[in-house]
């Protein structure tokens, strides 16, 4: 059975909410860990994320703990979460772990929406940013796509955040927040009647909005959009 366990720091082992087979191999490559020292917001967060991803999650106070526990050698995916005392503090423990465990993908979490340090997170190592303003749903599939490989930036924390150069205008910065959605959208590859679905709206509204969001990009096509997208965010990464 899946399950969810948190470790303490008094314990320095995991206290199980439900069962874990730990001893099944195959589960390792499976199992979030989520480190946030504040107990609420925590085994909120484990108990929310082994719902939508069907996943064993265990949760730790500190790095200490998690390090102690010997659970690095298994995790698939290392999620931060209010493990820093300062802004600047997060990045250097950020990049002391991508050092000490470079297999292992790192999304953090946070309050900040700053562009700059996205980017600063990124260049540090990180796999992924879900600020905590994010939808459960959507943060569920960041976690799926880190897990699978990818790298996850909202896109429009990335676009509302864009300082067009001097003398020129970026395009990222001309959509409405309606756009942005169905920007979203189209960079994960979700045909017209699904983004109606989610979006609330009609098929036919939203490929007016996506022949809008192609027409501000200079393109002809869905795929030349995601192209060009990825490119500009790209851009505002480096």
């Amino acid at each position: 059975m899946e399950m969810i366990a948190e470790a303490s720091e008094q314990s320095r082992r995991s206290t199980p909410i439900a069962d874990l087979e730990m001893s099944r191999p195959e589960t390792f490559s499976e199992l979030v860990v989520v480190i946030e020292r504040r107990t609420l917001i925590r085994e909120c967060l484990a108990l929310c994320l082994q719902k939508s991803l069907a996943r064993p999650v265990l949760t730790f106070p500190d790095l200490e703990s998690w390090r102690e526990h010997g659970a690095s050698a298994s995790a698939g995916v290392l999620i931060l979460s209010g493990c820093a005392d300062t802004d600047d503090e997060q990045p250097r423990i950020l990049r002391e772990l991508r050092q000490d465990h470079k297999a292992i993908p790192i999304i953090i979490c946070s309050d900040d929406l700053s562009a700059s340090h996205i980017r600063n997170y990124l260049r540090s190592g990180a796999h992924g940013y879900i600020p905590s303003a994010t939808p459960l749903t959507v943060a569920a599939e960041a976690i799926r796509l880190v897990l699978t490989g990818g790298v996850f930036v909202p896109a429009n924390v990335v676009m509302s955040q864009v300082e067009p150069e001097a003398g020129r205008k970026n395009p990222l910065s001309s959509f409405s927040k309606r756009e942005h959605h169905i920007v979203e959208a189209l960079l994960k590859g979700k045909p017209n009647k699904t983004i109606a679905y989610e979006l609330d709206l009609s098929e036919s509204t939203v490929k007016s909005h996506v022949r809008s969001v192609m027409r501000k990009l200079h393109v002809r096509s869905r795929t030349e959009a995601v192209v060009r997208i990825k490119e500009l965010v790209r851009e505002v990464e480096d």
